[in-house]
């Protein structure tokens, strides 16, 4: 089983370039797959249209298929900015999601840190979950990942350079790095609990999920997998352990449920990896240009 979270909703520049049409939530709703959103409001004001940009997030809450929650206004990272600016970041990140969500019909209860980053120490983790604590909010966790963030940098810029046969490869890459990655997150619970847990993917609301995500779906429901709401997994038991990681990098859950930091280490370096893009990814953030 697997819940689908989606962070940095609403991707307000996406939907304005598909003529303010949600492609992403409208192939999730065909494909009736529960999810859960974290959203970030600054991103409403990424455009003058501030109405019709709380309209667009107005229909992901309003979807039955959406559990509903937080991911600070401005995305800012706890271990960088300390608790004050945080705290205020988080409540500020609230004020409109809130009163759409009492609209319809919802509450809003759960966060998840920006960059995973849940502090410098373990003083500052334990610090900041008496304030989520205090605001009724549960902290997210993911158990898989697959950087799509980076993927989805190259995909954008090669869709914009008219380079589609590079794009496709891009988006190829992608898949087979996502399935990859649950095969061995599964392996790992069962070598770790000797089941298989309930799972939570961590993706993001961007161009290659619009187009990949649902093939993704589609071949995990192939596979066997079940999709679950947000609240159903998090009734597994593995989500109740300690997290003996107490650094800022936003590493899976199922690496901070480890107590022996030499095996944990050992298990990451094992995980399948997608850094051979990274090359690309870095030439196209640098500033010199491509």
């Amino acid at each position: 089983m697997v819940a689908i979270s989606i962070d940095d909703v609403p991707n307000i520049s996406l939907y304005a370039q598909d003529g303010y049409k949600i492609l992403l939530l409208d192939s999730l709703e065909e494909l009736a797959i529960p999810v859960a959103i974290f959203i970030n409001e600054g991103l409403i004001f990424d455009s003058a249209d501030k109405k019709i940009n709380e309209q667009l997030l107005e229909h992901w809450i309003e979807s039955e298929l959406v559990t509903v929650g937080t991911h600070t206004f401005a995305h800012t990272d706890y271990s960088k900015v300390g608790l004050e600016v945080f705290r205020d970041d988080i409540i500020k990140g609230m004020l409109l999601s809130q009163t759409l969500c009492a609209d319809a019909g919802k509450t809003m209860k759960y966060f998840r840190f920006p960059y995973n980053s849940l502090g410098n120490d373990s003083i500052e983790q334990g610090v900041i979950g008496e304030v989520l604590d205090s605001l009724h909010l549960t902290i997210t966790p993911f158990t898989i990942e697959s950087s799509d963030w980076m993927f989805n940098a190259i995909y954008e810029y090669y869709i914009k350079t008219d380079s589609i046969e590079k794009a496709a490869v891009i988006g190829e890459a992608y898949v087979n790095a996502t399935i990859k990655n649950f095969m061995w997150m599964d392996s790992l619970s069962i070598d770790q609990y000797h089941r298989q847990i309930k799972q939570i993917y961590l993706c993001h609301d961007n161009t290659i999920n619009v187009d990949y995500l649902p093939r993704i779906i589609n071949m995990l429901r192939n596979q066997g997998y079940l999709f679950v709401s947000l609240e159903e997994a998090l009734n597994d038991s593995v989500y109740q352990q300690q997290n003996y990681y107490h650094k800022k990098l936003g590493i899976s859950w199922v690496y901070r449920w480890m107590n022996n930091e030499a095996e944990r280490k050992r298990l990451m370096k094992m995980a399948p990896d997608v850094m051979e893009h990274y090359p690309v990814y870095e030439r196209l953030n640098n500033t010199t240009g491509y």
